[in-house]
């Protein structure tokens, strides 16, 4: 069965060729747009040839660790298809400069056949679409999982879940850059949602070079955790592993119990802080490590996620010592809960469900949220709510100023242009309206309570992990259920507005 679909997807994917795409292209905009299909297949295409070389190195775990060719074959074919499908896209693709049009639509596209390729691997032990379910919650580092018992899966598979989340937490960011790129600059209006992505001053005054020096900060956190674990007694394929998915907050791990497996209270300290940094913006940490404490003591925003973090932690360690925790405990577990939470990492010591229902919608509040602008962490961002909370500031300020006064939105000490302050608002109203729907969409399907439906689809949709269910529960949801969600993780990681803005053809006569 696994093969008879491998060879149907593989076929129809190889027809699926730049007529097809222009065809569809073209009835999602209704006529009203014109766009260089060709332009934005090459693009996909340089994307899937890197792509097909990551799935490929799973292979490599799989033979040091001895395991069998058909435990190994889905990693041959996803990364076959990867190659095979890039260099052809590639070849009929045309070498124009792209337009914001073509940009958005090559991420949109190329994401997607790399969750569908990314799947082809797990199709061996998962139906087709929790192998789907899994990709996506992996490449867009959604700790959400079908996989009730990961020891049990093959060390390839383990390494691949949490390669994909590594991969995928900066992953997103350097495709935009690619995308830039290849457009000399005329797509940096696919930035506008992230527009503070490389701020607190320039890394570097080229954004590839800034990207560069991004993934050597990841690259080095990772090393330095994957150390840690070990001194602290971590077997190194679980050290490296749990490196991967907590530096990305992705949160996947190699044990049912996640970190509580471990048993370690310096092992979920360690936890802790690497489920913070992940959450921080990148620039800051790499001016921190070149000595340079300034812009992160000075950031607003890492102020207020600094503060979140450690009221969160508060309330869930008093309503831990209350239900019988020893009070050293309920500061450990209720730290780390809070981190995990706020980080978008879904890790856990612990079940969300045994919090009071208060405090469960207090933490579905802070997973709406997130982390922070710059970082790998999901969610609406720490940086977004700050800029909504000074625009009502600022409006209620203005029935006390005259017409004349200036009243913008500042945020450390800048002030916010219109665009910037309406596309934040734009991602807010966006983000509420898909959660809702999701929300009503899951109940329609699914016998779950509303809890439940609610904290999954703001867990999907900020790429976090916890939901108010069981693990059994969430395997035996409906497909359309967990497609609905695949779709959320994957409008979540890409800040909704890219996804959406390829059905809007008059968002792009704006921006071209």
């Amino acid at each position: 069965m696994f093969l008879n679909f491998i060879n149907t997807f593989f076929w129809q994917v190889l027809l699926f060729d730049s007529e097809t795409i222009f065809f569809y292209s073209e009835k999602v905009k209704s006529g009203l747009l014109d766009m260089r299909t060709g332009v934005a297949l090459r693009i996909i295409g340089s994307f899937l040839q890197i792509f097909a070389l990551l799935v490929f190195t799973p292979f490599l775990v799989g033979i040091y660790y001895g395991e069998t060719a058909y435990q190994l074959s889905g990693f041959i074919w996803a990364s076959a298809l990867s190659f095979f499908l890039g260099y052809m896209l590639h070849r009929i693709g045309d070498k124009d400069r792209p337009t914001v049009l073509e940009a958005m639509f090559s991420t949109v596209l190329g994401w997607i056949l790399a969750i569908f390729i990314g799947s082809i691997p797990f199709m061996i032990e998962l139906s087709m679409v929790d192998a789907v379910f899994e990709s996506a919650a992996g490449l867009t580092t959604t700790g959400i999982s079908v996989v009730m018992h990961p020891e049990d899966l093959s060390n390839s598979l383990l390494f691949w879940r949490s390669f994909s989340q590594w991969i995928g937490g900066l992953g997103i960011l350097t495709f935009f850059v690619a995308v830039i790129r290849e457009s000399g600059g005329v797509t940096r209006r696919l930035y506008s949602a992230e527009a503070h992505k490389t701020d607190s001053g320039s890394i570097r005054p080229s954004l590839t070079k800034s990207v560069t020096e991004l993934w050597r900060v990841y690259g080095f956190i990772t090393s330095v955790f994957v150390a840690i674990y070990i001194v602290l007694g971590m077997p190194a394929f679980d050290a490296l592993l749990h490196s991967f998915s907590g530096i990305s907050t992705g949160g996947f791990s190699t044990m049912s119990e996640s970190i509580a497996a471990f048993n370690s209270d310096a092992i979920t300290i360690a936890t802790i802080f690497l489920m913070f940094l992940g959450g921080a913006n990148f620039v800051l940490l790499y001016r921190l490590f070149r000595s340079d404490y300034k812009p992160l003591l000075q950031s607003s925003e890492f102020k207020l996620y600094s503060k979140i973090a450690v009221v969160l932690s508060i309330f869930m360690s008093l309503e831990l010592f209350r239900s019988g925790f020893s009070r050293n405990q309920a500061v450990l577990d209720g730290a780390f809960q809070a981190t995990a939470v706020l980080s978008s990492t879904g890790y856990s010591t612990l079940t969300l469900t045994s919090f009071s229902v208060a405090l469960q919608t207090v933490i579905i509040g802070v997973m709406l949220i997130g982390g922070s602008l710059g970082s790998t962490s999901g969610g609406i961002k720490i940086f977004r709510l700050k800029t909504m909370l000074e625009l009502s500031k600022t409006r209620l300020k203005s029935y006390k100023l005259p017409n004349s006064a200036i009243n913008k939105v500042k945020i450390d000490g800048e002030i916010l242009g219109n665009h910037v302050v309406k596309t934040i608002a734009v991602i807010f109203f966006v983000w509420i309206s898909m959660v809702a729907v999701s929300t009503v969409l899951v109940l329609a399907f699914d016998d779950v309570t509303l809890m439940a439906a609610l904290s999954g689809s703001v867990s999907a949709a900020g790429n976090m992990g916890p939901v108010y269910m069981a693990d059994a529960e969430i395997t035996q949801l409906s497909a359309f259920s967990k497609i609905n969600w695949s779709i959320m993780m994957l409008a979540g990681r890409l800040e909704m507005l890219p996804l959406l803005a390829i059905f809007n053809s008059e968002l792009f006569k704006e921006t071209k």
